[in-house]
């Protein structure tokens, strides 16, 4: 009994992790795409790090598609739309797995 009260307090705990780091990963993707739409300049510190921090996220979608350029200068990043997209994907199926492997454990346990 107590070892399935940990298990179970390890799976919140995990699935709790995995949440945020989805989250924050999607924001820090968002910040990314909203300065590149708007042209931020890149030598401001701010700008910098947040583009500098992305790039690793964002490199394995590098030049799945083109980028879009608009008439006013605007650019929509069409990598970092994949890689939310992509991050997205790999979120749903490891949210998938971790709920098999919790439905595996209750089955077992009972």
């Amino acid at each position: 009994m107590l070892f399935v009260k940990i298990l179970r307090k390890i799976y919140s705990m995990i699935l709790y992790l995995v949440k945020r780091l989805f989250y924050l990963t999607e924001i820090f993707l968002f910040l990314r795409l909203i300065l590149k739409f708007l042209g931020a300049n890149p030598q401001t510190l701010v700008v910098d790090l947040i583009y500098k921090g992305s790039d690793v996220l964002v490199s394995p979608f590098n030049f799945i598609f083109p980028n879009i350029n608009w008439p006013e200068g605007y650019l929509i990043e069409t990598a970092t739309i994949s890689a939310m997209i992509g991050y997205a994907l790999a979120f749903f199926v490891l949210l998938r797995l971790l709920q098999f492997f919790s439905e595996y454990e209750h089955e077992s346990s009972d």
